[in-house]
């Protein structure tokens, strides 16, 4: 299990797909701003946004 920590200021994220076919959970932004995290499949993408965008969470996601 990988613990990752949120910023405060990532404003809402979305399921992307990366070049190598990989699904990522990403702001949008580019450069400084930029945030994103890669994962497995495309589940794990989809339950991981929608934690960080109801804000379920304090600060820190646990990714299974």
């Amino acid at each position: 299990m990988a613990k990752i920590e949120v910023p405060k200021k990532c404003g809402r994220v979305r399921v992307a797909v990366t070049q190598g076919n990989k699904y990522v959970v990403w702001n949008g932004k580019q450069g400084r701003g930029e945030f994103g995290i890669i994962c497995r499949n495309k589940r794990q993408a989809q339950e991981l946004c929608e934690k960080i965008n109801t804000k379920d969470h304090d600060g820190t996601v646990i990714l299974d």
